[in-house]
Parts: C-alpha cells; structure tokens; sequence
C-alpha cells in the first residue's frame, strides 16, 4: 500500500479550548468562518455535512474518533481523490490554546505544491483565529467572485502584494503599502472608492488573507488549481454583521476588479 501524504499545521490562538471545540463541531459555529452550511451531529458514529454554496460542493465528514472535547478525527470519501482523513487535537499551553490539524489522503497525482491544499489549510485556520479572537458567535454575510485564468503562481503573488501591481486591478493609486508578513498593519483605498484597513492575517505561497476592519471582517486573494493544467482566481471574504444588500455591492465591485487582475496577469506574460 502506497503512504499517505498529509499536511500538517498549528494553529495559537488566545480565545479558550471550548471556543476552539465548538468553532469545529457545533454546525452554527461552522458556517460562521470554514464553510457556507454545516449540518449533521459531532459525535462518534454521527456525520458533519459541510456546504460551500458557491463552490458548488459538500463534503460530508463521518466522525471516527473523539476524545472528550480535545481530540476528533473525521473521515470522507472524495470523489477522485479516496478516503480523507482529518485529525484534529486541542491543548492548553497559557497563555494559548494550541489546535493541530493533519490532513491525510491518499497520494496525489500532483505535488502538494501544486494543489493548494497547504495553502488553504493555513488561509481557513487564520481566517479561524481572526474569528475566535473578534468575532465569535456572529452570523456573517459573505462575498464571492472566481475567474478561470491562466498564470504562475509566482508571476501571480507579486499582484497580490506589490503596491504597483495592486494598483492595476484592486486599489487607487498611491493609497497602498507593501503587503507585508502576516501581523502587519495595512491600508489602502479600494478602486471603488472605499477604505479598506486592518491586519494582514495570512500570507502563503499564492494566497493572501487581509483582516477588513471597516467590514469587520476578512478578504481572501486566492489562487488553486481547478483540474489538470487549469487553474482560478478567486475574491472571496465575509463581514460579520454585514447587510445582504452591502455584501452584494462588495461582491459586484470585486468581480470587476477580478476581471481586472485576469487582464493585467494577460499582459504581463506578453
């Protein structure tokens, strides 16, 4: 039997274990930060039905094993891929709570490094620590724009970072710093005229995660494969408290800028 390959990350967190227990099991709590509907029960034997809407899948999880509220390993069948498992540990080390995550599937036809798994692994579980930490318990209103596009990853992160090149697609001239290490203060304005501020959140080897302050909420610069050779653009993000009618209004804004980014990416590989 061929090994498995698995991805590995931590996450630290000051928000307590039973936040971060209940961000994982609880369905409401799900559909707050992973994905768009959750539903099912987290106990052994049970299943965890997990919906992202505009990605236009589920993946249910079976839930394997469960040591009281620390440790939980769920398992899925994806289609194409096999049997996926995903273990999940929690532990106290004051003044932080410490979840390890592994995901273990059988071996792919592509690298790791070309599949995106690690990336967006280390997106979810920022994206997990900025809600743990500000915005726990909140319903959201989410915003989404994806584009099929031809590119390098590393042709790509320069317009994700670079304020010359983000002021080609996403912000107004002279309104943005460099995109720096995660941790760092940002602001810039928005082509279409509205601030955006906060905290870089993540940044990985194709993909950057921004806190938006005046959204209270997030904004995801994204890139993956969508099947052999071809790969997507996507805008994506949420507001914690945001009206339907303002999400729209983000979500039409991003989808001009992605069309944008798919111009500018086209005219730098001239």
């Amino acid at each position: 039997m061929l090994p498995s390959q698995a991805v590995r990350k931590e996450m630290r967190t000051t928000a307590g274990a039973d936040l971060v227990w209940e961000a994982w099991t609880d369905p409401d709590r799900l559909s707050q930060w992973f994905c768009d509907q959750a539903t099912g029960w987290p106990g052994v034997g049970g299943t965890l039905n997990m919906t992202w809407e505009r990605f236009g899948f589920t993946v249910h999880y079976d839930v394997a094993e469960m040591e009281g509220r620390k440790r939980m390993v769920l398992k899925s069948w994806i289609p194409g891929v096999g049997t996926q498992s995903l273990e999940l540990e929690i532990r106290r080390r004051a003044p932080y709570t410490i979840l390890q995550l592994v995901e273990s599937s059988p071996p792919g036809k592509i690298p790791e490094s070309e599949s995106g798994v690690e990336s967006g692994w280390e997106m979810a579980l920022a994206i997990l620590r900025h809600y743990l930490e500000n915005y726990y318990g909140q319903d959201r209103s989410s915003f989404f724009a994806m584009l099929p596009a031809e590119f390098t990853y590393e042709g790509l992160m320069p317009f994700f970072t670079r304020p010359e090149k983000l002021e080609l697609w996403l912000t107004r001239p002279g309104s943005v710093t460099e995109m720096g290490s995660a941790g760092e203060p940002f602001r810039c304005i928005l082509d279409s005229g509205e601030t955006m501020s906060g905290t870089v959140l993540a940044v990985t080897r194709h993909e950057v995660l921004l806190g938006w302050d005046e959204i209270r909420g997030f904004l995801e610069l994204k890139s993956f494969p969508t099947g052999p050779g071809t790969r997507a653009l996507c805008l994506r993000g949420s507001g914690y408290g945001l009206s339907a009618d303002r999400a729209a209004q983000i979500e039409q804004s991003l989808k001009e800028a992605l069309v944008r980014l798919f111009a500018a990416l086209a005219r730098s590989y001239r």
